[in-house]
């Protein structure tokens, strides 16, 4: 990065955090859309299962099992969604240290 030449380790770090805070950020989103796009393949299955019939496919020698991993599925998403908010909460720290480490430049640069 050849304009770091002449910052201040102040303003490196200050613009650290902020790009960490913007890559959080980013991270955040593709996690919300990841997620929602898994909700929504498996609202789609739940919503085909009741269709499956008795007659053509043995669907009560599965049913055990199906119920099984749908239980796990659930499990998982639950764990996702809780990613979420350790995402939330990594980006809020890292905006915080960069409005601590902007306002510490701001000092600087006025001594």
């Amino acid at each position: 990065m050849m304009f770091g030449w002449f910052k201040s380790e102040t303003e490196k770090k200050r613009d650290d955090y902020y790009e960490l805070y913007q890559r959080l950020q980013d991270a955040k989103s593709e996690h919300d859309k990841l997620v929602n796009e898994a909700e929504a393949s498996y609202s789609s299955y739940i919503s085909t299962v009741p269709n499956l019939s008795n007659f053509e496919i043995p669907s009560n020698d599965f049913d055990w099992k199906r119920e099984e991993l749908n239980s796990e599925l659930l499990r998982y998403f639950d764990y996702e969604k809780n990613k979420r908010s350790a995402i939330t909460q990594a980006a809020s720290r890292a905006y915080q240290r960069y409005e601590y480490y902007k306002n510490l430049a701001i000092k600087e640069e006025q001594e």
